[in-house]
C-alpha cells in the first residue's frame, strides 16, 4: 500500500469519527477544537488531527463505541499502538 493510500484510509477513519460527534459538542482550548481538527486534517497532520478528536473527552461524554472504533483503526494504520490502547479503554468505558 502506498503512503498516499494509507493517508487516505486514515483520513477516512478520522472523518468518520468526526461525523459522529453530536451537534452540542463542547469545544475548549485544552480539549477538542473543530477548527484545529479540520486544519490538521487539511495539511495531513493526521496524528494531530486524531489527538484533537480524542480531546473531546476533556469536556464531553464519550461519543460512543463507533467513534472509538474509527480512532482505533486510524491509530492502528498509523502504527500508534499506545493511542489504540487508550482508545480501546475509552470504548470499553462507554
Amino acid at each position: 500500500m502506498s503512503i498516499s493510500d494509507k493517508w487516505e484510509l486514515i483520513s477516512a477513519e478520522l472523518l468518520a469519527a468526526y461525523k459522529l460527534l453530536p451537534a452540542e459538542i463542547k469545544e475548549s482550548d485544552f480539549g477538542y477544537s473543530e477548527e484545529d481538527f479540520l486544519e490538521y486534517l487539511s495539511v495531513n497532520e493526521l496524528r494531530l488531527a486524531m489527538e484533537e478528536l480524542d480531546g473531546v473527552m476533556e469536556d464531553n461524554k464519550s461519543p460512543g463505541h463507533l467513534f472509538w472504533e474509527h480512532l482505533i483503526k486510524a491509530a492502528t494504520l498509523m502504527n500508534r499502538p499506545e493511542h489504540a490502547k487508550k482508545y480501546e479503554k475509552y470504548k470499553v468505558a462507554t
